[in-house]
């Protein structure tokens, strides 16, 4: 029962905090109207809102982030599964040299 209550209340801890969030983001955007030019190279890029330009450069942010962390997390996944042969080898081998310690003593 707990449990169950405590799952409802998260969920609605999260729902609360994505509308929180929308609110937030609504209101920066209505406060933030005017157009910026951007200049890329030489190049003229096409004039955006303040605060979409923003929102854009976050978004594109969080994607990098998160490209950046799967790459070190795929790495630490190697790491572990190598380590993790390497333990079960080591274990393997122990085993062996205790069975023939046992033998011996017998």
């Amino acid at each position: 029962m707990v449990s169950v209550l405590g799952a409802w209340l998260k969920r609605l801890l999260v729902l609360f905090l994505l509308v929180i969030l929308l609110v937030i983001l609504v209101n920066f955007v209505i406060s933030n109207p005017q157009p910026v030019d951007f200049q890329l190279a030489g190049m003229q890029l096409p004039e955006l809102k303040a605060s979409t330009a923003v929102i854009a450069a976050f978004i594109v942010g969080g994607v990098c982030g998160l490209l950046v962390s799967m790459v070190a997390i795929g790495r630490l996944r190697l790491a572990n599964a190598s380590f993790q042969r390497k333990l079960g080898r080591r274990d393997a081998e122990l085993q062996k040299l205790r069975a023939n310690a046992l033998k011996e003593l017998s």
